[in-house]
């Protein structure tokens, strides 16, 4: 019976290495590159995001209310929702919203400034482009 080198056993044995990655048909040395960017994410820029200020948010809406609606009317994706409180834990009223895609954060804007939210008049402010925390 042949001697199979240890790398043919791996499958079923105790590996400590990990699954390879599926292979992809980009070449190897992009493959390389991409791998290297993920797992030093520092040496990454940061993806962008197009920031929106809302104001006068009806007390009783979440963030996950806003990010529901949001997305809705979005192509891309809502990178983030964040509902503003006080230092007494109370919603201010402000949220910022941040839109991968332009077109979606000015969107959102004429849509919703001086729109009626549950008896309240919003205000929607576009701010820019701004770094995304992931």
């Amino acid at each position: 019976a042949m001697a199979y080198p240890p790398a043919w056993r791996a499958p079923g044995g105790h590996v400590l290495s990990p699954a390879p990655a599926p292979a992809q048909p980009s070449q190897p040395s992009r493959k390389r590159h991409r791998e290297r960017h993920r797992d030093h994410a520092e040496s990454e820029p940061l993806p962008h995001g197009f920031q929106v200020r809302l104001s006068n948010i009806p007390q009783e809406l979440t963030a996950r209310d806003l990010a529901e609606a949001f997305s809705e009317v979005s192509s891309s994706r809502v990178e983030s929702v964040d509902l503003l409180r006080d230092g007494h834990g109370r919603a201010t009223g402000d949220a910022v919203i941040i839109f991968a895609a332009r077109p979606d954060a000015q969107n959102a804007v004429r849509r919703y400034h001086g729109g009626d939210l549950n008896g309240k008049r919003l205000e929607a402010i576009y701010e820019g482009e701004v770094n995304v925390k992931r």
